[in-house]
């Protein structure tokens, strides 16, 4: 069988036919200056399925997952917690790998921290600087975008929109010292209170999007099969990451981007900027994390956002007590027509809410009939184990 998947590329889903062996999946990961919301959990729980889905199709993956956790947003939240930034960093990294643990995600071969890879930084930095494509200003080196074949082509965006999203998220458009209001920071100077690191381009620290470019040469190569996040990375960070990356290489940067659309709550896209966020760490110290994944899968598809509700967790948990006790009974009916059909929702464009609409129908057909087949409930507890969703109780 073959999955199918809308990439950024793509006006609908096509066939995902990657040929490396093992497929390279990077994601972009979390800045850790705060908790994981359910907007990370909804990208993170989408590759989560397609990793299980491939792997049950006989193939291998080499998934990335990174911390950029040097960053312009860590300084103020530690200087707001009075606490130092290194010490703010690893709490945050504690945090999320434990809600990643408790929500059932595969772990991923490799977790790269930029702090922890900055000669593979400096080394790209430095090849870019001999290719001609940086310049240094008032202690700030640049990518010059003006060099670049392809800055713009990822996004589509218009110059007007590029400019207005790149004020909105953190890249500085009008920073006089830039010869274009398009070029992004490659190396700057630290501020009091952050890590500060010796380099050819002075005391200081990466900016945003040369970190994932390094990372991800470092851990997959030059090219990677699939690649995503959420769709507001589009612009600028996976647009600034392919162009400094291709500046580099004539070989595809990456094979698919995959972008999922964002969660909203209260009427707004869930952001900590915002402020409308619901914690993953918050919801798990009162419920399971199969709950909170059931209540995210049965509504989200990575085409389509969708606005969580607080009576959402309360939906998942009632829909988890079902499935466990149906996984609890002794036979059923034939599984396999249920199998079947959950294992075509993901397999067409992860249609998550059609396969937890089969896997509930399956336990409800379970406690219901009278069927006398002995492998139902374990058939019914292996489709759910494709979801991540784990029917053993909980002591």
């Amino acid at each position: 069988m073959t999955i199918r998947l809308t990439t950024h590329s793509s006006s609908g889903p096509v066939d995902f036919r990657p040929t490396g062996d093992p497929i390279k999946i990077y994601i972009c990961g979390v800045t850790p200056y705060d908790a994981a919301h359910l907007g990370h959990v909804a990208t993170f729980l989408t590759y989560d399925v397609l990793e299980r889905r491939l792997h049950e199709l006989g193939r291998q993956t080499t998934m990335v997952r990174n911390f950029t956790d040097l960053d312009e947003p860590i300084l103020p939240r530690a200087q707001q917690l009075g606490i130092a930034y290194a010490d703010l960093v690893e709490a945050e990294v504690r945090q999320f790998d434990n809600d990643m643990s408790e929500l059932g995600m595969l772990p991923p071969h490799a977790q790269p921290r930029v702090s922890q890879m900055l000669d593979h930084v400096l080394e790209f930095i430095g090849q870019l600087d001999a290719a001609g494509y940086t310049y240094t200003a008032d202690g700030t080196t640049y990518f010059d975008t003006s060099r670049s074949t392809v800055f713009g082509e990822l996004s589509g965006y218009s110059a007007h929109l590029r400019h207005h999203l790149a004020a909105e998220r953190g890249g500085n458009p009008d920073d006089p010292a830039k010869r274009s209001s398009q070029d992004f920071v490659l190396w700057r100077a630290t501020r009091p209170g952050e890590p500060t690191f010796d380099s050819p381009y002075g005391s200081g620290v990466p900016g945003w999007h040369i970190g994932c470019s390094a990372m991800a040469r470092a851990t997959l190569g030059t090219t990677i099969d699939l690649h995503g996040g959420g769709t507001d990375l589009i612009f600028p960070h996976h647009e600034c990451e392919q162009a400094q990356s291709l500046a580099l290489q004539t070989e595809p940067y990456v094979g698919a981007w995959l972008h999922c659309h964002l969660v909203s709550y209260r009427g707004a896209k869930m952001s900590k900027s915002v402020g409308n966020i619901v914690l993953a760490r918050n919801l798990l110290r009162q419920h399971d994390g199969a709950a909170i994944r059931l209540a995210l899968l049965r509504q989200y598809r990575h085409t389509a956002g969708f606005e969580w509700r607080d009576s959402d967790i309360t939906i998942g948990e009632r829909l988890l007590d079902l499935l466990r006790t149906a996984a609890r009974a002794t036979s059923g009916p034939d599984p396999r027509p249920w199998a079947h059909r959950v294992r075509a929702a993901i397999d067409d464009d992860l249609d998550f809410p059609t396969a937890i609409a089969e896997l509930e129908e399956m336990a409800r057909t379970v406690l219901a009939t009278a069927g006398n087949d002995t492998s139902c409930p374990a058939a019914l507890t292996d489709v759910a184990k494709l979801l991540g969703i784990d029917l053993q109780e909980k002591a």
